[in-house]
């Protein structure tokens, strides 16, 4: 049985002062043009190879269950970070279906989420196998999988699961930093 959404999706609930991670990521912006790699409309900041000193206790947790993660898939190696972003999406912005080459976990941690923002969906390609098979959809059985992230919620996945972010169709801006961890 295919079990990707569950034993390799995480969702962890922090509690950290999101209006400082706010304001830097927002200050970072004014600064920077940005690039574009899935975002549409959206601005990302260029990948940071180490972590910025104002998100040092953010990590520091973020670390905690990837390690939890590593200790479940019983790795040989430890995985390390190696790199994050931050992502703002303004009105009519969203994120093309992506996956993250070249790591293990990937994830995001959400620090401003308006409502109706943009769910993150998660695509189980090769579940569509047996699609017409199945009596009732859960997360061991569906081809694509949403969250409906909250603020100061961190959500890890398999770097390899295809994903993509819905549009925001509210006028306040939804703000988030994404990672990469691998060996």
């Amino acid at each position: 049985m295919f079990s990707i959404f569950s034993s390799f999706l995480s969702l962890n609930d922090y509690k950290f002062n999101i209006k400082k991670y706010e304001k830097e990521i927002l200050n970072t912006k004014m600064k920077n043009k940005g690039i574009t790699r899935s975002n549409y409309n959206g601005w990302q900041s260029e990948p940071f190879k180490t972590v910025p000193k104002k998100f040092i206790a953010l990590f520091k947790k973020i670390n905690e269950n990837v390690k939890e993660i590593e200790r479940n898939l019983f790795l040989s190696k430890q995985l390390r970070l190696h790199n994050l972003w931050y992502n703002v999406n303004s009105l009519g912005s969203f994120n093309r279906p992506h996956h993250h080459p070249y790591s293990t976990v990937s994830g995001v941690y959400y620090i401003s989420i308006p409502k109706n923002s943009g769910n993150i969906v998660f695509v189980n390609e090769p579940l569509d196998v047996y699609y017409e098979q199945v009596k009732n959809y859960n997360e061991y059985n569906s081809s694509t999988w949403v969250v409906n992230p909250k603020e100061n919620q961190c959500v890890l996945f398999p770097s390899y699961l295809s994903h993509y972010v819905e549009p925001n169709l509210n006028k306040k801006e939804r703000i988030s930093i994404s990672f990469n961890y691998g060996f």
